[in-house]
């Protein structure tokens, strides 16, 4: 690994250890998004194998998302994420299979559509000096684990 890229990488892995769990869903949005921006890219070029990797690696991230869910406590919008992201991965699955370009476009649009949202919702949380009600509870915000249980370690995804 060259200089830049042990920067890259150290600046990368302290981003996602200070990250709140906020950002730190944003940035699994991202890598999908890169992912399948990626697996495009390959499936243009005909390289059968790294367009596979790359619609596997999304698959892996929307997977992380839905895991991340917590469906008791989230209610109707964390049942309703946990459908989409099924239907997602999926989707990303019959792409693969049928080399379907269109697929990737509508998931890669999903995605862009949510991470959209969760941005929102980091702006509206951290809008001004944060009060005890703006922080995120220990507990569940829209159904999304605790943050003692959003650990990098489990974020291991590179972009």
């Amino acid at each position: 690994m060259s200089g830049y890229q042990s920067l890259a990488h150290r600046y990368r892995e302290m981003s996602i250890k200070t990250a709140s769990p906020l950002q730190l869903i944003v940035m699994l949005y991202d890598a999908a998004i890169c992912s399948i921006r990626d697996a495009q890219e390959q499936m243009s070029r005909r390289n059968i194998a790294a367009r596979s990797r790359s619609i596997n690696k999304g698959i892996r991230i929307i997977s992380e998302l839905q895991s991340s869910l917590n469906l008791k406590a989230g209610g109707e919008i964390a049942v309703s994420l946990s459908r989409l992201y099924d239907y997602m991965v999926r989707t990303l699955f019959r792409a693969n299979m049928d080399q379907s370009s269109q697929a990737l476009t509508e998931i890669e649009t999903l995605l862009e559509n949510l991470r959209s949202a969760w941005v929102e919702l980091i702006n509206q949380t951290s809008g001004a000096a944060p009060s005890p009600a703006k922080q995120i509870p220990d507990g569940d915000l829209i159904g999304i684990a605790a943050p003692s249980k959003l650990q990098p370690k489990s974020f291991n995804v590179s972009i």
